[in-house]
């Protein structure tokens, strides 16, 4: 029944529509398991137990970063209606309620932040949105100590590709419809700052397309500021913006782009530990979330809770087994009981304790290669004022007609002639299909530009 369960709230209408039922549903995976496990003995669960016991180290991993619970930093309503967040970086929306957003900023930033984008489409968003505008219209304008949120936040992830996958191309091509630019803002800004490390690894053309249905969803691009992250980049970069209008009749006047920011302090948490003047200071002990560049730290956590499943099965099978012995062994509920109990010492004692080992260092080597990094001193070898101030003011606008990707590929096809290049896609299944058709067809050419085609989705 639990399998049954999860497999229908797996089905696309039903993830798409109510994703927290979808989340919910599926932490019956535990229940799927005990039974399966109860069902067919110890000796036939080894089979499946390689990825089930990575899956559980993993899902350990997760409930140590989002074990905390806080509010954003700064929450503001785009003129599109896009609900933009600030939270923490070192933390982790509601217990009840859990939605997957895209992250809009780069690691690589020395900011204390991470920014995500939510479109308000169902209940729970629509009522964010409308909790930000009610703070917005009633509140004074000086800051306040007290959260606008009686809900806290988690984060978990980030899930999906490996982060830095794009930077084996040299010329990338980001195609996006609607709110599906809010992972490419995340590249732009990764990008910008590896050319500002002078990193040779960078791409050096990017070519962005972008589908949106009002002129308003442009503000979104008012966020970054290449200047501001790499003075000099365009020495190294280049970098293309192209904007189709589908929908609007507005007039192309971007001072209405202006939108309110609501902050409120540092940060917002259970307990309130320092106050001065206006604002809340808060420490925060946190570990700090596993993320893939971690690979020596994700290894020493496996071959530890792999040793300590060993170890704890070897105790159980030698005292348990010895001091009840008959003629059939333990009956299979206690064998498979204590097989589990092992597991869990195993994850959470050894390969918990092997984190909690190693995590000050880690946490210290952190600060201090972000603190190197705001003091780095930028050689400035233009006039920044003379270059763009945002994406916004770089990008092409054509208004009407839907992007002709043939065309497009052809020109892409002869200006890249001979070299690989990585096509980035988000946004509604008929835009994924028509770039994947396009890619597939310049790809048959002979002495041709190579496509690789990457399918960024919002989906789980």
């Amino acid at each position: 029944m639990a399998g049954i369960l999860m497999w229908v709230t797996a089905l696309a209408p039903v993830r798409n529509r109510l994703f927290n039922l979808f989340h919910g549903t599926h932490q019956l995976y535990i229940v799927l398991f005990a039974f399966y496990a109860w069902h067919v003995g110890k000796g036939n669960m080894g089979k499946c137990m390689g990825g089930v016991f990575l899956f559980f180290i993993d899902r350990f991993l997760r409930m140590l970063q989002s074990r905390r619970r806080l509010t954003g930093v700064s929450a503001r309503v785009l003129p599109s209606g896009i609900v933009e967040l600030k939270i923490p970086i070192k933390q982790g929306i509601s217990r009840l309620e859990w939605h997957p957003f895209s992250a809009a900023s780069s690691s690589l930033n020395a900011s204390s932040t991470i920014s995500v984008y939510v479109k308000p489409l169902g209940d729970w968003t629509c009522s964010l949105q409308a909790a930000i505008v009610e703070n917005l219209a009633t509140r004074s304008l000086g800051p306040k100590l007290e959260c606008p949120f009686p809900l806290k936040l988690h984060a978990e992830g980030p899930y999906g590709q490996e982060s830095n996958y794009f930077l084996r191309y040299k010329n990338l091509m980001l195609v996006a419809g609607g709110a599906g630019i809010t992972p490419f803002l995340a590249i732009l800004n990764d990008l910008l700052k590896r050319h500002q490390l002078k990193q040779q690894e960078a791409p050096v053309c990017v070519q962005v397309i972008w589908c949106v249905r009002s002129i308003s969803e442009l503000s979104t691009l008012r966020d970054i500021r290449p200047a501001q992250i790499c003075p000099s980049f365009t020495d190294g970069l280049t970098l293309e913006l192209e904007v189709f209008v589908t929908r609007d009749d507005a007039k192309n006047d971007f001072t209405q782009f202006n939108s309110k920011k609501l902050e409120f302090g540092d940060t917002c948490t259970d307990k309130q530990d320092a106050c001065k003047g206006d604002s809340c200071v808060k420490t925060i002990s946190c570990l700090t979330p596993i993320t893939s560049s971690q690979n020596l730290l994700m290894v020493a956590i496996v071959l530890a809770s792999v040793a300590g499943f060993i170890l704890m099965s070897g105790l159980f099978n030698h005292y348990v087994n010895t001091s009840r012995t008959s003629a059939q062994g333990l009956p299979m509920a206690l064998d498979v009981f204590l097989f589990f109990l092992s597991t869990g010492v195993g994850i959470v004692v050894f390969g918990g304790g092997v984190l909690l080992l190693w995590n000050p260092a880690w946490n210290s080597s952190r600060t201090n290669l972000t603190a190197d990094d705001g003091r780095m001193d930028i050689k400035l070898n233009m006039d920044v004022e003379a270059q763009p101030a945002t994406l916004m003011d770089m990008c092409t606008i054509t208004k009407g007609p839907r992007p002709q990707f043939q065309e497009i590929f052809e020109n892409a096809a002869t200006r890249y002639r001979g070299e690989g290049t990585g096509v980035l896609v988000c946004g509604p299944n008929g835009l994924r299909e028509s770039v994947a058709l396009q890619c597939r067809a310049q790809n048959f050419k002979h002495r041709r530009a190579q496509f690789h085609f990457h399918s960024v989705s919002f989906d789980l």
